[in-house]
């Protein structure tokens, strides 16, 4: 039986991952089941399967989709909007002060040597998850031989996470299990009138604050907008259609500080996608901000939260937890691509080799908290300099 939680314990949560969440949506996903399942058991990992599932069919930041997800599940609308919040908050508020202090930043070495040192701990702990989704989930050779097939793939071709999924479901359908699949029944409060309801309000605040604004900002809001509901295939796929939005059809940036935006967003906690929060801040300062953010991030969470309706109220359907089967096996091959992604651009020497390794052993078998370890990593950084 899952635990309750409150908003505030909920938010709590959710500010540390997002301010830890090194490495892309898929270190956030793995944080998030060491956190919610593993270490509380709030959630079952099931959920989170699920979620992931759901957010790779949608437009969208997958990671953030499924914490407001998540959000909702547990404790409905407020749940949603605390969880979203103080999910992208701590990345967020870092693009702001960056944007800034940009000329700074970028010639800072010290920040360079501290996403050195806090890379290999994000790694050790994704190969921690992946090891334990290995253990529990995984009981069949096909679905050890599609993990393999899968990360081979990764490594030699172009393949995304939308095409893998449809593969794996293929997979489970031919060679899985057919037995039932149990999905958990919402609660009364969380009915399809209460979702369209919070829905329908979220849609009538963005129309009347898009009427409120005025030039840049309603067309910041428009466009960003625009974006979120097209954004298959995550950020790295639509780069190059917000270049071309941002810095050659309407000129809010500069070709440089698109580049430092992106750059930013990869080296930040959080989805790539808080790009967006710098380059609204170049283009209109905090209000930019703020409006390239809500409009880049809200619209897909709401079709996400629709669409996660709507697959829990399908039928008790064993072909479906076949399907599961041949789709956990891929998403495990991702997380583990991730961790080889992650540590590519710090370089695979013996120092990340070997901080890996140590945090690895600390958080499997000593049962470290990674954040603590994340905190020692950043000092140890500091003699490195």
């Amino acid at each position: 039986m899952k635990k309750s939680i409150s908003l505030f314990d909920l938010a709590k949560i959710f500010l540390v991952l997002g301010a830890s969440a090194f490495g892309g949506y898929t270190a956030l996903v793995a944080m998030i089941q060491s956190e919610l399942v593993d270490k509380r058991n709030i959630i079952s990992q099931q959920k989170i399967y699920d979620g992931v599932l759901i957010a790779s069919m949608l437009p969208g930041p997958l990671a953030v989709n499924v914490v407001i997800d998540i959000g909702y599940g547990l404790r409905g609308w407020p749940g949603a909007f605390v969880s979203g919040i103080s999910i992208l908050l701590p990345s967020c508020s870092i693009m702001i002060i960056m944007a800034y202090f940009s000329s700074v930043f970028f010639n800072l070495l010290i920040f360079k040597s501290v996403i050195t040192f806090l890379i290999p701990v994000v790694v050790a702990l994704i190969l921690d998850v992946s090891l334990k989704m290995f253990k529990q989930e995984l009981n069949s050779y096909w679905q050890i031989f599609l993990v393999a097939l899968t990360l081979s793939c990764l490594i030699f071709t172009s393949i995304n996470l939308f095409t893998s999924i449809v593969i794996g479901g293929l997979f489970g359908l031919m060679l899985g299990e057919k037995k039932s699949l149990n999905i958990q029944e919402l609660e009364s409060s969380k009915s399809l009138k209460y979702l369209l309801q919070g829905i329908l309000a979220c849609i009538l605040s963005i129309l009347i604050f898009f009427f409120l604004l005025s030039h840049p900002f309603d067309t910041l809001l428009m466009e960003f907008s625009k974006v979120s509901l097209t954004l298959f295939g995550g950020g790295y796929v639509i780069i190059k259609a917000i270049n071309d939005l941002v810095v050659n059809q309407w000129s809010w940036v500069s070709p440089e500080e698109f580049n430092q935006a992106i750059v930013l967003g990869q080296l930040t906690p959080g989805p790539i996608l808080v790009s967006a929060t710098y380059i609204g801040f170049k283009a209109g300062g905090l209000l930019g901000a703020f409006v390239a953010t809500i409009g880049i991030f809200l619209p897909a969470a709401l079709l996400m939260l629709l669409a996660g309706y709507l697959f829990r109220i399908l039928p008790d359907n064993k072909v479906l937890n076949s399907v599961f089967s041949g789709v956990r096996p891929i998403i495990l091959a991702y997380i583990l691509f991730s961790a080889y992604v992650i540590l590519k651009p710090t370089g695979f020497d013996m120092q990340s080799f070997g901080l890996t390794i140590i945090a690895f052993i600390m958080i499997s078998y000593l049962k470290v908290n990674f954040l603590w370890l994340m905190l020692t990593s950043s000092i140890l950084s500091l003699f490195f300099v």
